[in-house]
Order: C-alpha cells, then structure tokens, then sequence
C-alpha cells in the first residue's frame, strides 16, 4: 500500500463535496473551506502514513531490526545471530623499569581514536603484571563491541581510558582482527523461511549453516538415525586434541528439542549381553547413554583401539539417579588418549542397558571428524610422437586434485578416474572436466586402490562408510614403450 499524498487527499475530498454540493465553485486556497479541507486530508495522510508503517512491521519480508526479531522468534527463539569481537593483545609499558610489581587488572579499558575522532573501546580479558626489572607486558584483549569495527591496524591502540599506576604509555603491535558483524535482516529471514518452508528438515538445514559458519570447519555433514538421533561430522581444523567449545554450542543452541547428537554407535548392552558393533572413527572419548533409568551405581570397563593402533582400557561410573538417555563420559588410558573402535565391552551386572558412543563434545552434542581413506592411483600410458610438454606430471596434478576434492561420505567411480587420467580436473567447469590432454596415445592399465578395496574396470567403484572421507594417496602414472 501507498499512502496518498496530502494534495491527492485534498483534492479527493474536494470531488466528493462537489458531488453533494454540485454549484459549488472551486475553492480559493485562502478561505476556511478549503483550509479546513487541507487540516482534514494532512490527518488522513498521517494516519495511512502509520498504518503503513503497522503493516510493514507485521511483514515478515519488510520487517527490520527489532520487529523483525520478534517475528521470527517463534520459530528462531535465539534471534538474531551475534557477530564476534575483535581481539589481539595490548602491550603496557614503563617509562623505567619496574621497582615493585605493577599489576593490569582484568577489564582494563583502553581506545583508539579513528580519523572521524570516534574512539573504539577494548578492555584486557585477564590480569597481567610487570615484574621487578621489567618494562612492558603483554596482555589480551578484544573489544568491547562485537562487529568489524573493532577491526583496526597494529599500532592503533595508544590511550588509556583511566590511569594505571606506573604505566605511561601502551600498544597494540599487531593489528586487532576477528571482529565480525552482526547477522543481517536478510540473512535472519533467510534462516526463517529456511526453517518453515521445509518442515523435517529444518533442524538439519540450520544445523548444517550455523556449522558451517564456524571459522574452524571447513565441511559439514549431518546423518538423521531416527528417533531423536542424528550423527554430525565436521571437518574442524582444531582436531581431536581438544573440544571445540564453538561447535558444542552451535549444537547445542540449534538442534530440536528432545534430540541428540550421538555420535558414533559402537556398541550396545543389554544386561548380560553385550554386542560389539563394527563401526570406528577418525578419533573421540567413549560416552555411556543408559536405555533405563539407573538405580544404582554401576562401574563398567572395557578396552578401546587408540589412534596409535594401541590396546588401552577405559572405566565409567555410572551415578545412581542417572535417567534414561542422559550421556556419561568414561575415562580413558590418559587425559589426550582418544578412542578409534572398541575392543571389548562389559556386560551389566545389574541388569541395566546403555549405549556406548563415540565422538567428541558434550552430553547430547558430539561431533565426529570424517575417517580419511587415502587412495592410490598408478596407470600405465604410451605416448604419442609429439606429446604436450609435462605431460605425466600434468596427470598426477589432475588425479591428486579430484581425489582431493571428494566429500565426506562420497564414493570414487573407477570412470570418473579414468576420465581425469584423460582431462585436466577443473573445479570451475562443467562436470569438473577441463581441457584434454594431448598425446596419450593408449591407456594400458589403471587401478585405484583404497579402503582395502580396489577398482581397475569400468564400473568398479571404491564404497566408503558415512564418515569416510577420500584424499589422494601416491599417484603414479609410468609411460611403456610400444
């Protein structure tokens, strides 16, 4: 809707009157009538005005800022999503080496003046100290508004916000960095009409988008096991050598009520009988989920495969009281020690059946990284008389790059091989097929190999498991002489 202007008003009001009052004349704009018509048509132009301001904030495509957020959050009830703060260090300095220890608390506020005079504020994030002898130390920091604002270049930083005794002047001698902006309007609607516009997916879709946001993780995939189970492995460049605190809570602020990120199923137990699935991981702590409720203590104990191929044991209690599906960690061999596939598992003395997991993460939110399964190529060519300049070289650069460019979970077609023994692999054209090569004259022999599998004719492929992931191996390719 449009809102009339004034003038268009006015003159609206006027037909009408001409319509009841046919003799009467055109009104001079300086008498009452036609004043008191203009009084009345500013009026009813204020009133479309705010009735079109109502609609647009009850419009879930023309709503902004705050209205917007308070549309969606029946269906997004964390709202918009916060962006991150700059952070880097702050050095503090003495004019002459310290007597006595100065000490920079915790929150320590300092500003950096922008060419437009704005100040940017940053507070340290821990206590520091200059010891006796010493002139400067370096603190952490970061800003103490979110958004890329607080994105600016070493040396920037040189004002104390209040005095600390002893320090005369400060730095920042690398540039603050990581600041990211707040989720846009745009960007809020499209996680919203993500969510209603694909009912039982939904979860799914904004879980695979708020991890991939993650600076950290570079690939996302998500398995739905049924029954308020799903599996997520990501691609996080931090490993398995500690939780990544970010994807926990992503999980755990986005996944469905009632649902659980498990993990790997690698066993189950069921009173006296205890089963042994055959499922392993790239590397993850081993967590007991109880199918009952438990009514007392229970130790249980087993033996796990570390990433070193090594037998070790792990044990978990069990506390009194725990519910059904309420996730316990066991404790492994050593604090850095991670599990690939269980050995051995116990049986329930007490009668009791759980789920034992793998996976890293917390109660309800573990994560897996994809298995990577190296894959070997070795071919055998004859060349022609005038083949092009680096040939086999070029070859090897093109099989190393498709194996390299598989996704997790994603299968290798012994034809899709044999097509980039013959064509440069090309992430920006179609089917990923460049340009040929010149000067194969025939094509002896190729076989791939990986995954204790092997695929050496058209229509052999190299089946991988859901958390597999395929790289390149050794690639070969040998030129035989006619």
């Amino acid at each position: 809707m449009v809102a009339p202007t004034t003038a268009e008003l006015v003159q609206e009001i006027e037909d009408a009157q001409a319509i009841l009052l046919p003799g009467q004349k055109s009104m001079d704009k300086l008498t009452l009538h036609y004043l008191a018509n203009l009084s009345w048509a500013d009026q009813l132009h204020k009133c479309y005005e705010e009735l079109e301001s109502r609609l647009v904030d009850i419009d879930v495509l023309r709503a902004a800022g705050v209205k917007l957020e308070s549309l969606v959050a029946p269906v997004l009830p964390n709202g918009r999503l916060q962006g991150e703060y700059a952070t880097g260090n702050l050095t503090f300095i003495t004019q002459y080496p310290a007597t006595s220890v100065i000490t920079i608390p915790a929150g320590t506020k300092v500003f950096s003046i922008q060419e437009d005079y704005t100040r940017i504020f940053y507070q340290t994030t821990e206590a520091g100290s200059i010891g006796i002898g010493e002139s400067e130390a370096t603190i952490a920091a970061k800003a103490v508004v979110r958004g890329i604002t607080g994105n600016i270049p070493a040396y920037s930083i040189i004002q104390l916000e209040s005095a600390v005794a002893g320090i005369s002047e400060l730095e920042n001698r690398l540039a603050m960095t990581g600041g990211t902006p707040d989720e846009t309007d745009d960007e809020l609607r499209e996680r919203y009409f993500d969510a209603v516009q694909a009912p039982g997916r939904a979860t799914i879709m904004m879980l695979e988008r708020a991890l991939n946001d993650i600076s950290t993780v570079a690939e996302v995939k998500i398995v739905n096991y049924g029954q308020g189970d799903f599996g997520v492995l990501v691609d996080h460049s931090g490993g398995v050598a500690a939780v990544s605190t970010d994807i926990v809570a992503c999980l755990d602020q986005n996944k469905a009520a009632g649902t659980q990120a498990r993990g790997m199923l690698c066993g189950t137990i069921d009173a006296d009988n205890a089963t042994l699935l055959t499922d392993d991981v790239y590397g993850g702590q081993i967590w007991f989920r109880p199918r009952n409720h438990i009514q007392s203590e229970e130790i249980l104990a087993g033996t796990y495969l570390d990433m070193d191929n090594a037998t070790q044991s792990f044990s978990v209690t069990i506390p009194a009281g725990t519910h059904r599906g309420d996730m316990v960690m066991a404790t492994l061999a050593t604090p850095n020690s991670r599990a690939k596939k269980l050995i051995t598992i116990p049986t329930s003395i007490d009668g009791n059946s759980y789920d034992i997991l793998l996976g890293m993460g917390g109660p309800g939110c573990l994560y897996n990284l994809p298995e990577l399964i190296p894959i070997d190529i070795s071919g055998q060519i004859v060349l022609t008389d005038t083949p092009e300049v680096g040939l086999v070289n070029k070859i090897q650069t093109s099989l190393t790059a498709f194996l390299n460019s598989f996704r997790t979970g994603q299968r290798l077609e012994y034809s899709d091989a044999l097509c980039f023994m013959q064509n440069t692999f090309d992430p920006t054209a179609d089917d990923y097929i460049g340009q040929a090569f010149l000067g194969i004259n025939e094509i002896l022999q190729l076989t791939c190999s990986g995954g204790k599998q092997v695929a050496s004719a058209i229509g052999d492929r190299i089946t991988v498991e859901e958390d597999w992931r395929i790289e390149a191996g050794t690639v070969t390719i040998t030129v035989v002489s006619e």
